[in-house]
């Protein structure tokens, strides 16, 4: 058995919101996870970078920077003034298809935001990434081919990530439940998404879920933005996501889950 690596990314934002919603804020916050088999990550490597290289020829061989640091980000494929353009359409069906076909297994917390009393950005972010590990843990615990992971998140800033990851640690050493999940190993490791393939990947995979959950939950909220576009992408994200094989107190555990704190 091998090594599974976590790769964390979120969508939208974790700061307050209005009712209605102005122009540049979010009603919900998308905490977003994919597994891939750590062994293979060179050959995951390289195949993404085809990929790119062949949808954005545009983006890649510009002088100064490398193909490997072009990002497409999941936002623009996602984001309504793009739902005509074909290429993105076909890249962004193409990329979470690279997911299941590379053994990717896909997780996420999303928080529908309180606009009246809105939790600190922190606590999200910390409440978000042990919803995450409690199901990544199981993951690994059913997987035949995994004994243990760790995470890599996309870093943001040093304050809050060290703060995420100091949490996470009084969590996993400091918590009843948290001291179960002895095949997560280390702390969160930050990472920059221009140096970090599975975290530009993620970072797609994050968009499709934000934009599906915020048509799902928010589409009738004032000021909301129409994601109808996204939809056809669903049955896609169900089938990355992780369903366990057996049950905890009597339920499923599935990789998806959102939190109303209206």
């Amino acid at each position: 058995m091998g090594t599974c690596v976590i790769y964390v990314d979120e969508a939208g934002s974790p700061y307050g919101h209005s009712f209605p919603i102005k122009s540049g804020e979010t009603p919900l916050f998308t905490m977003a996870a994919v597994a891939f088999p750590l062994w293979e990550w060179r050959a995951r490597d390289r195949a993404f970078l085809s990929l790119k290289r062949q949808f954005f020829p545009d983006c890649c061989g510009r002088a100064g920077i490398r193909d490997e640091e072009v990002e497409i980000k999941g936002r623009e494929l996602a984001a309504p003034h793009n739902k005509k353009n074909k290429r993105n359409h076909i890249f962004n069906q193409r990329v979470l298809s690279f997911i299941g076909q590379n053994s990717g297994c896909c997780f996420g917390t999303t928080f529908l935001k309180n606009p009246s009393n809105p939790a600190s950005p922190q606590s999200l972010y910390t409440q978000a990434l042990q919803i995450l590990v409690e199901r990544i843990s199981l993951f690994i615990t059913e997987h035949p081919g995994y004994s243990n992971a760790i995470v890599i998140c996309d870093s943001r800033m040093r304050g809050l990530d060290i703060g995420v990851a100091r949490s996470h640690m009084s969590y996993i050493f400091g918590h009843e439940t948290g001291r179960t999940f002895v095949n997560i190993l280390e702390a969160p490791m930050f990472c920059d998404s221009r140096l970090t393939v599975g975290l530009q990947i993620t970072d797609i995979f994050a968009s499709n879920l934000f934009a599906n959950h915020y048509h799902y939950h928010c589409r009738t909220i004032p000021g909301a933005i129409d994601y109808s576009h996204m939809q056809v992408y669903w049955k896609t994200l169900d089938k990355l996501e992780f369903k366990s094989k057996g049950t905890l107190d009597g339920y499923r555990i599935f990789g998806y889950r959102v939190i109303d704190q209206k």
